[in-house]
């Protein structure tokens, strides 16, 4: 399986980051859920109310590290440093259904909280992709 495969493959059975933030050399981590396309696989999409700290963090520095959180407890993830996270010029009434057919429940979210979600995109540049304990390979976009 090409790494392209293996990345979209891995993207594909989860729908949480743990993305890390870092603001005056300290670091803060969290766990996202996210989603992406797969016709525009070096982009991850991911919602979040404008007034969250996170929000505050990427306006100061939006140079973020994340790391796929991997699926059923297994190795294969994907990793990536440098990406760069921004606001979205998509709203969540256009990006909805592809969040809910990412993210389990997701629905729930939209109809209880929808209004004060925004919708941000990380641009990778390079990832790393694990399927197991073999070297990781690199992808590039």
């Amino acid at each position: 399986m090409s790494l392209i495969s293996s990345y979209t493959e891995i993207l594909e059975k989860t729908n949480e980051i743990a993305l890390a933030t870092a603001i005056g050399n300290v670091p803060n981590v969290r766990i996202v859920n996210f989603c992406f396309n797969k016709e525009n696989p070096g982009v991850l999409y991911f919602a979040s109310d404008i007034t969250n700290n996170k929000v505050h963090e990427f306006e100061q520095n939006n140079v973020i590290a994340f790391t796929t959180v991997p699926a059923d407890g297994g190795i294969p993830h994907v990793r990536s440093v440098r990406a760069a996270v921004q606001k979205s010029d998509r709203t969540m009434d256009e990006m909805a259904q592809l969040f809910i057919s990412a993210i389990p429940g997701y629905d729930e979210a939209i109809a209880a909280i929808g209004e004060a979600l925004t919708v941000f995109e990380i641009h990778v540049k390079e990832a790393v992709v694990i399927t197991g304990f073999e070297e990781p390979g690199f992808v590039t976009f």
